[in-house]
C-alpha cells in the first residue's frame, strides 16, 4: 500500500474534484485555457466569485496556474495527475461519451 501521507494527499484531490463545479471548471480550462475569470463565468454558469474561489482552491492543490495578460489573470491546467487525467478522458480517443451512463 502507498504511504499514508500519499494517500490523505490522494483524498484532498479527490475532495476537490468532488465538486461538480470545480470539476467543471477543470474540464473548461483543459479544453479552452488559457481563459479568464469572466469567460469561466460565462461559459459555466457560474458567477465570478463562485470561480474566483473555486480556482483559488484549485490552485492550492496545483491543477491549475496563472498568467497575467494586462490586467486579466488568465488560467491553464498545471501538469498534476488529475489534469493529466482529465486529459486522457477528454480525447476523442477515451470514455468522453455524454449519453454513457457511468458504472
Amino acid at each position: 500500500m502507498s504511504h499514508p501521507r500519499q494517500v490523505v494527499g490522494w483524498a484532498a484531490w479527490f475532495a476537490v474534484l468532488g465538486d461538480p463545479s470545480r470539476l467543471m471548471l477543470l474540464v473548461l480550462i483543459a479544453r479552452d485555457g488559457p481563459i479568464s475569470v469572466s469567460d469561466l463565468a460565462a461559459a459555466s454558469g457560474l458567477k465570478a466569485t463562485t470561480v474566483s474561489h473555486s480556482l483559488r482552491l484549485l490552485r492550492v492543490h496545483d491543477m491549475v496556474r496563472t498568467a497575467r495578460d494586462g490586467h486579466t489573470v488568465l488560467y491553464r491546467s498545471a501538469p498534476h495527475p488529475v489534469t493529466d487525467l482529465l486529459d486522457r478522458v477528454l480525447t476523442p480517443a477515451g470514455p468522453a461519451h455524454e449519453d454513457a451512463a457511468p458504472r
